[in-house]
């Protein structure tokens, strides 16, 4: 039996507007145009995002969907206020309580799963759009100001039921970023530009978060539980949003 047979793959259908409970303290809604989760206390959490980035203690995680127009010279701006706009009652970006990503993928065709092995269990949330696929150091450097073309991001948030170390924190960004690559490979996404083998988007973010509860892991690389979890999740979630993401794209050409 392999390590993947032993592990319970529960796939999340969330309903639109309905809140569901991801965790023990930790629940989640699909709206029109973001994913929200929110925490009941602070969770340790690493974002590449445009608001919270860095390392810190987060209470509430959002992937927020843009028009694929979208060009602002101040993303950090703007962000922060929609968050003051849309959840005054959870306060604004500037509480620190904030972890944002945005994309120009649909968050309704975003893959939820949930994976758990003995001990460890994680929920990855994924949004992909693959219009700028790039290969990271042959893919062209892009210019701030883009060039026109329409936004695809790969987004990943992953919801730990445990506690992590700062370094399986850090550990998990790199098995992440391991698995969407191999899914890549697998589904044959290509760098448009170059025609090679792309490893991802030339926006992408992610937040990997945990709670202060037991128990404590050390580490996330892919030979590690958690690790493992979390690259099977994103290789799975991964998977079922672009397969979404294709066949809106395929249906959008036909018109």
């Amino acid at each position: 039996m392999s390590a993947e047979d032993r592990t319970l793959i529960e796939y999340i259908e969330p309903g639109p507007g309905q809140w569901l409970d991801l965790e023990e303290g930790l629940k989640a809604v699909l709206r029109p145009d973001h994913i929200f989760v929110a925490a009941a206390e602070h969770w340790f959490a690493v974002c590449s995002g445009v608001t919270g980035g860095g390392l810190g203690r987060r209470r509430y995680f959002l992937n927020r969907q843009v028009d694929l127009s979208y060009n602002e010279a101040r993303p950090e701006a703007e962000m922060a206020f929609f968050l003051e706009a849309g959840f005054q009652e959870y306060g604004g970006a500037d509480s620190g309580d904030w972890a944002g990503l945005m994309t120009g993928a649909r968050v309704g065709d975003a893959g939820w799963i949930r994976l758990t092995r003995r001990d460890s269990r994680v929920t990855v949330i994924v949004t992909a759009g693959v219009n700028n696929a790039c290969a990271a150091g042959i893919t062209p450097c892009c210019s701030l100001e883009g060039d026109g073309s329409p936004p695809g991001t790969i987004n990943i948030m992953a919801f730990y039921a445990h506690a992590l170390s700062a370094g399986a924190v850090i550990n998990a960004v790199q098995t992440a970023t391991e698995a969407k690559a191999q899914t890549l490979r697998e589904m044959q996404i290509l760098c448009p530009d170059t025609g090679v083998q792309a490893t991802g988007t030339n926006t992408d973010a992610l937040i990997i978060a945990a709670p202060d509860r037991p128990p404590l892991y050390p580490y996330a690389g892919p030979g590690a539980l958690p690790g493992y979890l979390l690259a099977l999740g994103v290789r799975h979630a991964l998977r079922r949003t672009l397969e979404r993401y294709l066949e809106w794209q395929k249906n959008s050409a036909l018109g």
